[in-house]
């Protein structure tokens, strides 16, 4: 096998998404974590864990996985007009605007309010308000599982595209 600038592209391509996959499976975990949190400074520390997750593996591997994918389509010889690269594309955007216009900022409000809460020994208003709103990020944040799940299928797949011999 030669390793061309399209292998490399496809090995870095691999290695974002398990990067990102790794960190929003992990961030499920960390979100049920929230839920059973006792006390106040508990929550606080787990969802510092959660903000760190989204740092080191979600907003790093969303870009890379995007740059790398878009860098594949015409390094592999796909075009963007091909159905299974235009329905990635559509998915990969909802993925990410889910994530960095909705959730990020949410969680972000979230875990300062959580701070800000734990300095002055009680939940604040805000902290109260924003945690009405954590239900529906957290099944927006499982609906950007699935959406990852069906990028990786659309991957593999290929669905309409010329099959590979050899």
């Amino acid at each position: 096998m030669a390793f061309t600038a399209a292998t490399w592209g496809l090995l870095i391509h691999i290695l974002a998404a398990l990067w990102l996959a790794s960190g929003a499976f992990a961030s499920a975990v960390v979100r049920a974590q929230v839920k059973r949190a006792g006390e106040l400074r508990e929550r606080g520390a787990v969802m510092r864990v959660g903000q760190r997750l989204s740092q080191v593996f979600g907003i790093p591997g969303a870009i890379v996985v995007g740059l790398s994918g878009f860098y594949l389509v015409t390094a592999r010889g796909f075009t963007f007009s091909t159905p299974w690269v235009m329905a990635s594309i559509i998915v990969y955007a909802l993925a990410m605007v889910n994530f960095f216009v909705i959730i990020l900022p949410r969680l972000r409000a979230m875990g300062l309010a959580t701070e800000a809460s734990i300095a002055a020994g009680k939940p604040s208003e805000e902290m109260q308000r924003l945690a009405g709103s954590m239900k529906l990020i957290g099944i927006l944040a499982d609906v950007n599982l699935l959406l990852i799940v069906l990028l990786v299928a659309l991957m593999v797949l290929k669905p309409g595209a010329a099959p590979v011999v050899g």
